[in-house]
């Protein structure tokens, strides 16, 4: 009885932190593409950030920071609610160490042409995604890919938001 309880409440804190990809919220996933060969890892995080309407990163609207893990793949868990606007996932070199992603921090990359879509109702809504654009989506959490322009889309998790490094998205 005593494993059985351990091992269920060890399940419950891995699958609550969102480590176990579709158990414990959506989440976004992706590869490091690139040369990331230069940078310094111990200081690269990752942030999930707001965008204003001139796709400017808004500090004040940063959701989430993990480390990126040794095998070049990342996964952050979305919240389950957020402020309506546009997102993306971006690495950064934490300059001053204070573990938040903040106007003196170095961008060394980020998700180029993809954008996750927070809505707080279904409908046509304005969002940055590269420029300003009117676009129909679902309430919560929408996946958009401005290359293809196909319409924003709903899933259990956004698989394929790769992190390029700066100057090098495809």
């Amino acid at each position: 009885m005593k494993k059985y309880l351990i091992a269920t409440l060890a399940a419950g804190l891995i699958a609550g932190c969102g480590l176990l990809p579709g158990i414990g919220g959506q989440q976004v996933i992706g590869v490091f593409s690139g040369d990331w060969s230069t940078v310094d890892k111990s200081k690269m995080r990752l942030a999930l950030v707001g965008l204003t309407a001139e796709g400017q990163f808004s500090y004040n609207n940063q959701l989430e920071i993990k480390d990126p893990d040794v095998t070049k793949r990342y996964a952050l868990e979305l919240p389950q609610a957020a402020e309506e606007g546009s997102y993306q996932v971006v690495a950064y070199s934490d300059e001053d160490t204070n573990g938040k992603f903040g106007s003196g921090d170095v961008v060394l990359g980020n998700t180029c042409h993809k954008y996750l879509l927070y809505s707080e109702s279904n409908g046509n809504k304005v969002f940055w995604v590269g420029t300003v654009q009117t676009l129909t989506v679902t309430k919560g959490w929408n996946g958009y890919d401005n290359k293809t322009q196909a319409a924003p889309y709903q899933a259990e998790n956004y698989e394929g938001f790769d992190l390029y490094r700066t100057g090098q998205c495809p």
